[in-house]
């Protein structure tokens, strides 16, 4: 499993919950719609962990909203700061129902990019508020468990391949296609 101590989980990026599994690491090869498959490790990847079934409320009612607007915008309209793509997914459970747990994978230009839109976008300035406002209602009690991974990956490093795709998916909107 490489440097990750935990195996990838199946993915739903549905609001409805609907299952899509990956079938592997998505850090390599993440089979995500229409037979996409990307490989190359995810330049950021940031999710909730965990957190108590007392604080469930707080978190669903107040944080996740401003998270899922946040990553919405970086969906739809990131490309103009930077972001060339960007899925927020939920992790599926080993039944296929679909578990609290949810991660943002996102595509950046350069690190700079990723740096002013978490320092001062206020998509990003949204959620840090709420992140902070869930933290101190709750105190030094909050067992919320939240994490970031950022990889930069050299140029020859990175293979993008997409079959039978629209061209909107995932880095086709964002990058200049070569023919096979």
């Amino acid at each position: 499993m490489g440097r990750h101590a935990r195996p990838y989980p199946a993915v739903s990026d549905r609001r409805d919950g609907a299952r899509r599994r990956t079938g592997a690491d998505p850090r390599r090869r993440a089979a995500a719609h229409r037979g996409a498959r990307q490989s190359l490790p995810d330049p950021l990847r940031a999710g909730l962990e965990r957190y108590e079934a007392s604080e469930r409320k707080l978190y669903l009612d107040d944080v996740e909203p401003v998270l899922r607007e946040g990553m919405d915008f970086l969906r739809d309209d990131g490309l103009g700061i930077g972001c060339y793509a960007n899925r927020y997914m939920r992790v599926l459970a080993a039944d296929g129902s679909v578990s609290e747990k949810s991660y943002g994978q996102s595509w950046w230009k350069s690190l700079a990019a990723l740096e002013r839109w978490a320092e001062s976008h206020p998509t990003h300035v949204k959620i840090f508020g709420a992140a902070m406002k869930y933290l101190s209602t709750l105190g030094p009690s909050a067992k919320l468990r939240l994490y970031h991974e950022v990889t930069v990956a050299a140029a020859d490093e990175q293979f993008f391949e997409y079959l039978n795709c629209h061209p909107k998916t995932g880095m086709l909107a964002a990058v200049e296609t070569v023919g096979a």
